[in-house]
């Protein structure tokens, strides 16, 4: 995954904001992705699994940061 530091950025700037807390999952699996972290990094990181990481990354190669700040 390609990133620009703009984007990380962003990203770091969300997950300190309070109303964007429901979303810092989302959010952290993308920063993650973009640092370069597996996918099986990420799982351990964040608890999480598979079948969560990947279609939040599709997600936001698709239609970018807006698109993990909104209910699915």
């Amino acid at each position: 995954m390609k990133s620009t530091k703009e984007e990380i950025q962003a990203i770091k700037t969300l997950l300190k904001d309070s109303s964007t807390a429901k979303y810092h999952k989302r959010l952290q699996i993308v920063l993650f992705r973009l640092m370069g972290k597996s996918y099986k990094e990420i799982i351990e990181l964040l608890d999480c699994n598979q079948t969560t990481i990947w279609p939040t990354v599709k997600k936001y190669e698709e239609f970018g940061l807006d698109s993990l700040l909104k209910e699915t």
